[in-house]
């Protein structure tokens, strides 16, 4: 005989709200969500919840739960009223990085047989979204809607269970802090990687996994240059175990994979400046032979007597043929750019409306003044510009705070600007023209430009002092007088 149990399914939808079958979400009534840390097992309204097999552990997930589109069990009713014949639970379910719920997502379910699961590449993808992708355990809290179906009719109970943390380990690669290139180059020596350290943002690794290094030839004296990766962990441990190579020895493809079981050496067989690039969250690399390239252009003119080998350079950073530099021009004067440091090289003249030409004529300035000098042979036709600056400090350890700056004075014959003014144990930065366009910071013996505010370690009254001649690297120095 069909059993129907009406007066207790008639109980039950009096304290839930009905929903459209359309859309079982839509215009549903909620109470605040219920916390339960103490353990894994909620009661509501009759029905008892507990955490699903699949979580209720700690979770690691791995590449081959994402492959299979491993289901998750993360929520079952371990006992529930008598319910009309036919009548079941469906969920929703979602996730949070904290028990208030302040952030979360949706989780796709599946609802069977009261329970209900979840995809092992969703709960993956949330994770990283909620927390990062670094690949390390994490404490998220699910939060569950139990809707009771009866044919046509959906009903949310007023009730929403919180569970957790359960701790979740997504899938990812290991990224280390640092990375070094070995090789023929610098004669496989491991001990001895400094001079070969890839630059990276300084940001998080997973958030920028992106590494890169320039050299001005991977070849030896006979033409070699094979070349492999060294984690900093190698590197400290002096160990070849975890050295990055790729699956083919002597490989020449400009990009490939990277892998450490069985890896091989990568091979350049180009002279000239070579650019690696590593995506460490993909565990892939990128060569670029760029080939011969000045890495640095001079400037003679008649402020300085037309002589090359004297006059101050403009230099390029990256090898990619845009060059930056500080010029002194001690009067109105002309003057040209050159690939040498002699008029053997190639020379730049004025190619009209900004632009530079082989075969034009001088270049000029029309007042005295220092001047910052960009140079573009990237692009066709080849560009320059030229920005008058005055220099100051700003920031809350100067005297004008961060809205006006401290006058610094350039001496010709030093060739720096200073200062002597009273600083307070704060922080400030360089920057040009009392304006925010440009702005050095950082590394006081490698400033950058937007670079981190410089810290006052002890106030007191200083010499402060910015040397730009060096277009390699802007350096400048504090001292307490």
């Amino acid at each position: 005989m069909k059993k129907t149990f009406i007066y207790l399914f008639t109980l039950l939808l009096a304290s839930v709200a009905f929903i459209g079958c359309d859309d079982p979400y839509a215009n549903q009534f909620v109470a605040e969500p219920e916390v339960n840390e103490q353990g894994p097992v909620q009661s509501a309204e009759g029905f008892t919840f507990a955490l699903g097999s699949g979580v209720s552990s700690a979770v690691t997930l791995t590449d081959a739960d994402l492959d299979a589109a491993k289901a998750i069990e993360v929520v079952k009713a371990t006992a529930t009223p008598q319910l009309a014949e036919g009548t079941f639970l469906r969920y929703k379910v979602e996730i949070s990085d904290t028990k208030e719920f302040n952030k979360s997502l949706p989780l796709s379910s599946v609802s069977a047989n009261n329970a209900a699961t979840i995809n092992a590449a969703d709960l993956n993808e949330a994770i990283k979204t909620l927390f990062g992708k670094a690949p390390f355990a994490r404490d998220a809290y699910l939060r569950i809607t139990p809707i009771l179906v009866d044919g046509g009719t959906n009903a949310q109970l007023s009730t929403r269970p919180v569970f957790g943390p359960i701790s979740v380990t997504p899938v990812g690669m290991v990224i280390e802090t640092e990375y070094y290139l070995i090789g023929n180059l610098n004669g496989w020596n491991i001990g001895n990687l400094d001079g070969h350290k890839f630059s990276h943002s300084g940001n998080d690794v997973y958030e920028d996994p992106i590494f890169t290094i320039l050299v001005p030839s991977m070849l030896d004296g006979e033409g070699n240059g094979y070349f492999k990766i060294v984690p900093k962990s190698s590197k400290d441990a002096a160990s070849w175990n975890g050295v990055l190579g790729n699956p083919i020895d002597g490989n020449t493809a400009l990009t490939g994979d990277l892998i450490v079981e069985n890896s091989q050496a990568m091979r350049v067989t180009e002279p000239g400046w070579v650019k690696i690039t590593l995506n460490m969250m993909e565990y892939t690399y990128k060569i670029e032979i760029i080939g011969e390239v000045p890495q640095s252009l001079y400037t003679p003119g008649g402020y300085q007597g037309w002589t090359p080998a004297t006059a101050p350079t403009v230099y390029t950073r990256n090898l990619d043929f845009k060059y930056e530099g500080y010029i002194y021009f001690k009067e109105a004067t002309e003057f040209k750019f050159t690939s040498a440091p002699n008029w053997d090289g190639t020379n730049y003249g004025d190619g009209g409306n900004g632009t530079l030409s082989t075969s034009g004529g001088n270049l000029s300035v029309a007042e005295a003044g220092y001047y910052k000098a960009n140079v573009d042979l990237s692009v066709t036709p080849h560009t320059y510009s030229l920005t008058k600056t005055e220099w100051g400090l700003i920031g809350d350890a100067t005297s004008g705070g961060w809205d006006n700056s401290t006058p610094m004075v350039y001496d010709p014959v030093t060739k720096v600007w200073t200062v002597t003014t009273t600083l307070s144990n704060k922080s400030f930065k360089f920057r040009a023209n009392n304006g925010w366009a440009i702005n050095l910071g950082g590394n006081l013996l490698n400033l950058n430009y937007g670079g981190d505010n410089i810290s006052v370690a002890e106030a007191g009254t200083y010499l402060v002092t910015l040397d730009l001649s060096d277009p390699a690297a802007y350096k400048a120095s504090l001292v307490k007088q």
